[in-house]
Parts: structure tokens; sequence; C-alpha cells
């Protein structure tokens, strides 16, 4: 599991290795590491779900870390590219010399979660975590939401419990 620690240390060596490299960089986070990190919502995640650029450059430096502290190889993954909309608002989160953190803001990463139709687990108590954070009660709000951020295509929704 990372960390939030070992998330802002990956986070730094990311940024060394783009230094090295003369690259600037940017990384996106969203699912369980915007979670730990930016909502303090949980401890750590498994992996880190973001996108990144350049991806290259970036992958290559977290191979490198994955074999350096024996991590899995998705450690660092842009599984989630397919989920995202250019209508999802992104927040700063970290600047380093060469690397910019970002984060997606609530109601992005809320629309996220329901789309991605995950039903156990960490998802689930994601949502409600994002749901009482931004007071959402009724349902339609939460329609409102994935209306909002997600292509039509990607619109289906699973139901939390508790609405």
């Amino acid at each position: 599991m990372l960390t939030i620690k070992d998330i802002n240390d990956y986070f730094y060596e990311i940024n060394e290795g783009l230094r090295q490299a003369g690259k600037k960089g940017e990384i996106i986070i969203a699912g369980g590491a915007a979670m730990a990190v930016i909502y303090k919502a949980r401890e750590a995640t498994k992996v880190i779900d973001a996108i990144f650029e350049p991806a290259r450059e970036i992958r290559e430096v977290a191979e490198t870390m994955a074999k350096k502290y024996d991590l899995d190889g998705d450690w660092l993954n842009d599984g989630i590219k397919g989920f995202l909309s250019e209508k999802l608002k992104v927040e700063a989160y970290r600047e380093y010399s060469h690397l910019t953190v970002k984060n997606i803001d609530a109601e992005g990463l809320l629309a996220l979660k329901l789309t991605s139709a995950r039903e156990a687990g960490a998802d689930m108590d994601d949502c409600i975590f994002l749901m009482k954070h931004l007071k959402i009660k009724k349902l339609d709000e939460l329609y409102a939401i994935i209306e909002k951020y997600a292509y039509k295509n990607q619109q289906t929704l699973f139901h939390p419990s508790g609405l």
C-alpha cells in the first residue's frame, strides 16, 4: 500500500527524475491517491491513478522506482484516461521544480467514481465520503454531477446506499 507520505515522496522522486532528464512534467491524480492526499479520506491506496505528461519520461522514472522500492509495475498508471472528459476541473496540489501535481476537483472525482461502476470496496466508501463532502442528499444531485462531467456513453451510475 502507498501511504500519503509514500505518495508525496514518490512525487518528489519523479520530479528529480524529470530534472535529471531536463524535462518538465505534470501529473493529475484521481482515485484512491486523491482520496488520500487531498481529502484525507483514507490512509493509503494500492496505486496512483493519474494522467501524466511527458508520458514516456514519467513511465521510465516510475519503472525505475518500482524496481528500487519493490512496487507493483502499475503503481503509477493512466488507466483512468478512458473516463476523463475535458469538462473535469483540476486544482493545484504540489509544485516542484520540474513537476506540477494537480487533482481532479471533488465533483469530478465523484463523477469518475460513480461512472467507473465498481460497486465493491473502497469506491463505494469514496463515493459516500465525497457525497458528504459535497453535501449531496438527493439522487438527482448525483445525476446532475454525472451529466455535468461524464460523456453520454459513460453515464451509468451504480447506486450508493443511503440515497
